[in-house]
């Protein structure tokens, strides 16, 4: 007889148990007639383990399957985007160690690798840096999209970091709302077992038995399925991974206006490291240390010492206390239970693989579910197989940031050197890439959660030195190789001044103006007003002229700038006649317009960004970001050829007005200076 696989119940809730349910139920469950149910019961007794997650770019398809939209992704999870992790004092421990693991690949990836040549000619500037450009937007603060782009489209590729709490409730309110996912709150009080060892239900209290085909245990640490039910040996990693105890906190900003990281900040410590991901509102801080090399007391002084320079009393704050037990379970799915999230395993927080191991799991469990008993357990043998090895995957890579390191100050980071505590598949890795650079060439399995980019961004940024290799030094290769460079030095100097602030941009999804910041490319006011280029010459004798960007078409137009706060207006505006949607006008397309001369300027890249910091007579201050001037440095550069193009196009006046008009700066400071006193 054939037993379908038709009542699928989830033990936990959180972001394992969620995400997991809430994938299975938006590809099988629709409606009446659906295939399967999915149950997820959670006790209202336990509290959510999270303090803080840091995702994978693979959160971006994860939302998109469970018909979550960014937007409100971002809104109702305190969430900021991440671009990369950045490594602070893990190769020698000085101030101005650290390097990033970008998101984004090198450039163009899949075609060339950039790693020898970057060895060969270019290895003065950080591995991250040569290769592409999202250090550079990390070390800006940059977001990886512009604000009028839609939900999951990007510039750089992108996870996120996010309130763990107020992620699980917004999963919990889609796939219960959404997607059908039955949702109960109980206490499971006992395993009930069928004859041949499959779990037949669950007995809750208080609603009694609650039966099932496959039992997906998401229960975290407590693993009341796969570890106290099924008994599944646990495999600690203890040896090899040190870190066994975390202290946890959160903090505000010093200021509302403060700058948003776009990476996960990670600073070695003596005995582990701190990690620092900045939400919208908060940060999260933490502490992962060794217990064997450092007291819960020295941890703690690190920790404040860490926050003493922007956190007030510092010394009051509570630290919330965690173990962390490194290792997974010898085996995941037994009979017909499978574990996902920490009940099957957890090593430490370092590149935050923790939740993409539960993508990753629930994924898997979606494309190969069994749909019937009597295949059940070929899926689980070969699933076994393969988180075995993913988990030995993701231990090789973390344990690489430890071997790498050249600090010798504490026993901590010597004994991670040790040849006992690196595993075997590691050490032959690395006398590989002491020969040949870790490059897309399928030597290493698809399944290898971290891809060979990762292994360079690692190896790379901690200094790892691969020999010359006469396979990849053609001169064929060379050239290509530095055509790629070349392109991205090329985007460097377009792409980040296209881009907000981290800040900026989810004050704009957020729909939050901050005091003391004006961002005219992200907020529409109505301090500023287009001036047409026949009227640049009258407006420069009033009003101080600036060039403002369009957006969309990412074209230029001249602007007047009238007052230093959101829809203020100090100067008149007589002399211009003003259009009333100008705020999200397009870049005029008048005859006069369409042999425009700051089109010029722009394609000759003239212009450059201004941030005006202006502190008034009061104290008080604002900075007006969104504008752009003529970039003096360039056009004094200029030769014979260029600046004769320019006075075919009858650009000489126009430079002369813009550059003349910001006179009236002062006049309109004094003005406000003014209207501050009155």
């Amino acid at each position: 007889m054939v037993t379908p696989v038709k009542r699928i119940v989830v033990v936990g809730g959180g972001s394992a148990g969620w995400i997991t349910a809430g994938l299975i139920a938006a590809r099988y469950v629709s409606g009446e007639h659906s295939p399967v149910s999915v149950t997820l019961i959670e006790s209202p007794n336990i509290s959510i383990i999270g303090v803080g997650e840091g995702t994978w770019p693979t959160m971006v398809n994860t939302l998109k399957k469970l018909g979550i939209t960014e937007t409100e992704f971002l809104k109702k999870c305190d969430a900021s985007f991440k671009q990369a992790s950045k490594f602070r004092r893990w190769v020698t421990g000085a101030d101005d160690d650290h390097y990033y693991h970008p998101f984004s690949m090198p450039q163009s990836f899949e075609q060339v690798n950039l790693a020898p040549q970057w060895q060969r000619q270019h290895s003065d500037i950080p591995f991250a840096h040569a290769v592409g450009i999202q250090a550079e937007l990390c070390d800006r603060k940059l977001a990886p999209k512009q604000v009028e782009s839609p939900d999951y489209s990007m510039v750089e590729n992108h996870g996120y970091h996010l309130d763990a709490g107020k992620f699980a409730k917004l999963l919990m309110e889609h796939c219960t709302v959404k997607l059908g996912v039955k949702h109960v709150l109980a206490d499971v009080v006992n395993v009930n077992s069928s004859a041949n060892g499959d779990i037949a239900s669950l007995t809750t209290e208080p609603y009694g038995e609650l039966a099932g085909d496959l039992f997906i245990d998401c229960s975290g640490t407590a693993s009341l399925l796969i570890g106290q039910h099924y008994a599944v040996p646990f495999v600690s990693k203890k040896d090899i991974l040190f870190i066994d105890k975390a202290l946890a906190v959160q903090v505000p900003y010093p200021s509302a206006n403060s700058d948003i990281e776009s990476a996960t900040l990670s600073t070695a410590q003596t005995a582990g490291w701190i990690w620092d991901i900045g939400l919208p509102t908060r940060r999260g801080v933490g502490h992962v240390f060794s217990s064997g090399h450092i007291t819960l007391e020295q941890a703690k002084q690190q920790l404040r010492e860490y926050l003493r320079d922007d956190v007030d009393d510092v010394d009051s704050l509570t630290f919330r206390e965690l173990d962390i037990n490194p290792g997974h379970r010898e085996k995941f799915w037994v009979n017909n239970c499978v574990a996902v999230g920490m009940s099957s395993g957890f090593l430490e927080p370092l590149e935050a693989s923790a939740l993409v191991m539960v993508e990753m799991a629930a994924n898997t469990i979606c494309a190969h579910l069994p749909a019937t008993r009597e295949t059940m357990d070929i899926v689980a043998e070969k699933y076994n197989e393969n988180f075995v090895f993913r988990w030995e995957r993701v231990i090789d890579f973390l344990k690489l940031h430890y071997v790498l390191s050249k600090r010798d100050d504490s026993a901590f980071w010597i004994d991670n050197r040790k040849e006992d505590s690196i595993p075997e598949s590691l050490k032959k890795l690395l006398h590989l890439w002491r020969y040949q650079s870790p490059s897309k060439n399928g030597f290493l399995s698809p399944y290898d959660l971290f891809p060979a980019a990762s292994y360079q961004y690692i190896l790379y940024g901690m200094g790892y030195e691969t020999q010359p290799c006469h396979l990849d030094s053609s001169p064929s290769m060379a050239r290509e190789a530095e055509m790629q460079l070349q392109k991205v030095r090329e985007r460097k100097n377009k792409v980040p001044d296209l881009l907000p602030s981290n800040r900026a941009i989810l004050n704009a999804i957020a729909g939050i103006e901050l005091d003391g910041e004006l961002d005219l490319k992200v907020t529409q006011s109505s301090s500023w007003v287009p001036v047409p280029i026949v009227n640049v010459s009258t407006m420069a004798k009033t009003h101080p002229l600036f060039f403002k960007e369009h957006l969309p078409t990412k074209e230029f137009t001249c602007v007047a700038l009238l007052g230093l706060a959101k829809d203020e207006r100090l100067l008149a505006t007589s002399n211009v006649q003003e259009s009333t949607a100008h705020v999200n006008s397009a870049p005029e397309t008048s005859s006069v317009q369409q042999d425009n001369p700051v089109k010029l300027l722009q394609a000759m890249e003239l212009l450059e960004p201004v941030k005006l910091d202006i502190t008034f007579n009061d104290k008080s201050a604002i900075v007006i970001k969104g504008l752009h001037v003529l970039n003096r440095n360039k056009l004094s550069m200029l030769s014979a050829e260029q600046l004769s193009q320019l006075q075919q196009h009858q650009v000489g006046a126009l430079i002369n007005d813009m550059q003349g008009s910001l006179r009236h700066m002062p006049t309109l400071i004094e003005k406000k200076n003014q209207q501050l006193m009155s």
